[in-house]
């Protein structure tokens, strides 16, 4: 049996590896972008060159009435710049609310409320006394309306949560 003692060619291994690495490189570069243009092309030609007909029928439709109102939309529109809101209807005149429901959960905001968000002394209500069934639900002690709840004093020691025990 014979036995071929010559050393590799480490050149032409070389050689081949990196004209292979080459190749598939060049290969992929081109097949990715064959296939982006190919996709390109199709969702141009389903999606671009689609002519949106109910959407162009609605805005015609809304322009026509826009239009053909009472007062068609560029008459109005002059007469906002001119005039100003005041002068076109002084119904949509922004005011200043006295409503005071949005603040309710802020029960346990150590601040006051704002003075443009509290009524004028004509409109506050009497604060009627409190029920027993509210006394014996908040353990006997009537509650403090919330501008008037005192903090507490570091001083002071703190008090138990639970029932006293002898």
């Amino acid at each position: 049996m014979a036995t071929d003692k010559s050393e590799p060619r480490v050149g032409a291994i070389f050689k081949v590896g990196v004209v292979s690495v080459v190749t598939l490189i060049g290969v992929h570069a081109a097949l990715v972008a064959y296939f982006d243009r190919m996709a390109r092309a199709e969702e141009l030609r389903k999606l671009g060159q689609a002519t949106p007909a109910a959407l162009l029928s609605l805005r015609a439709d809304e322009r026509e009435r826009l239009s053909s109102g009472p007062t068609p939309i560029e008459k109005a529109m002059h007469e906002m710049a001119a005039k100003g809101r005041a002068g076109v209807v002084p119904d949509v005149m922004p005011t200043v609310s006295k409503d005071l429901a949005p603040l309710q959960g802020w029960v346990q905001m150590p601040q006051a409320v704002p003075g443009a968000m509290t009524a004028t002394p004509r409109q506050v209500p009497v604060a009627a006394p409190p029920d027993a069934g509210a006394l014996a639900a908040d353990g006997g002690v009537a509650k403090a309306p919330h501008a008037a709840r005192a903090t507490p004093d570091k001083e002071s020691p703190a008090k138990p949560l639970g029932p006293k025990t002898p």
